[in-house]
């Protein structure tokens, strides 16, 4: 009889707490960007009108630790918002080149490799080199076998973005 930390290896949907806990970093970072966000600004976004009041509620508030349990609500409400639109969303404001570098980024850690993932990881400190390594082997298995299929360069693509938005 197998263990439990054996059973999860071989479980692809399985999550372990610390990859749970990261994923929630990340939402409450992208909800920290979208609370400094004007009034007009989030109304153009595809989000909840529950989130919407949140984040603009963080602005009004003064205490340092209510700040921070109001962010960790907002990460968690950011569950069920659509990430990738939200981020898709965000980086357009924030930046109107940014998908065009994002993927020519991405063609260059696919076709360069090892040494693209160590510019990248110096360039974006919040990209996890593990993470991206999968990505970029992943979306290189696909290109080789499926060329028109491009789910796993769109998931390198997110990464990148997430990774972006989160280091700046």
């Amino acid at each position: 009889m197998r263990n439990s930390a054996q059973e999860h290896e071989y479980d692809p949907n399985f999550v372990s707490k610390s990859q749970q806990k990261k994923a929630m970093d990340r939402l409450q970072a992208i909800g920290e960007q979208l609370a400094e966000l004007s009034a007009n600004q989030l109304k153009k976004l595809p989000i909840s009108e529950e989130l919407r009041d949140a984040l603009l509620f963080l602005s009004t508030l003064k205490s340092n630790e209510a700040k921070r349990r109001h962010k960790q609500l907002i990460g968690k409400m950011m569950r069920h918002e659509n990430e990738e639109a939200l981020l898709s969303a965000l980086n357009q404001r924030q930046q109107p080149n940014l998908e065009r570098q994002l993927s020519l980024w991405v063609e260059r850690l696919i076709s360069q490799g090892e040494s693209a993932i160590n510019d990248t990881v110096r360039q974006y400190p919040a990209a996890d080199r593990h993470t991206l390594r999968q990505a970029v082997r992943a979306a290189v298995h696909e290109q080789e076998n499926t060329p028109t299929d491009t789910k796993a360069k769109q998931r390198l693509l997110t990464y990148l973005r997430e990774a972006v938005l989160l280091s700046q």
